[in-house]
């Protein structure tokens, strides 16, 4: 190797540990319910999230965002129901999400992206559903002139799949982020 290659991969190992430095990643989540829906009336549910959002643009001003989504039936949280069983979804997104603020602290948030859904709204039903998923957030900013820190909102999610028991699902939910 001559001193130049040598002299390029040292260079390039020192930017790349500088990327990484500097790369910002936000973790969330949100709790709300709404209903989930297969081969089958719409049931009650509890909806949960939890997401991963690395600070790195797809396009201008859109964010990729990956999250995993859990809906149980809302009885499941009733103490006093038992039901031989519960009906459920869980599922990936992987969305594009921008970010319009009104002033310093007020914001809406939209997403739009794929959805792999698993519908569970029957006891011998286990297939995976494939379409689009969208949801608006609106919010507060906590983080003054910080780039660290939380953001606290309320919004609505819809999932639709186009592929196998057409399982769907909407949720009203609290949600919060936090920028590290």
């Amino acid at each position: 190797m001559t001193i130049k290659s040598i002299l390029f991969v040292i260079i390039l190992i020192v930017c790349q540990i500088s990327a990484i430095a500097q790369l910002r990643i936000t973790v969330g989540g949100s709790l709300g319910g709404g209903y989930i829906k297969g081969n089958s009336p719409e049931v009650g549910s509890v909806n949960t999230s939890v997401f991963i959002e690395p600070n790195t643009v797809l396009f201008e001003e859109v964010f990729p965002r990956l999250e995993y989504i859990f809906a149980k039936d809302f009885n499941s949280i009733v103490t006093t129901v038992t039901k031989p069983y519960m009906p459920w979804m869980q599922g990936f997104a992987f969305k594009g999400v921008t970010t319009q603020y009104f002033d310093s602290k007020f914001f809406l948030e939209e997403a739009i992206g794929l959805l792999a859904l698993n519908d569970r709204t029957f006891s011998d039903t286990n297939t995976w559903g494939f379409g689009a998923v969208s949801s608006f957030h609106g919010g507060y900013d906590l983080r003054g002139f910080n780039l660290d820190g939380f953001e606290l909102g309320v919004g609505a999610e819809y999932g639709l799949t186009f592929t196998n028991t057409l399982p769907q699902y909407l949720t009203f939910n609290f949600f919060f982020e936090y920028m590290f």
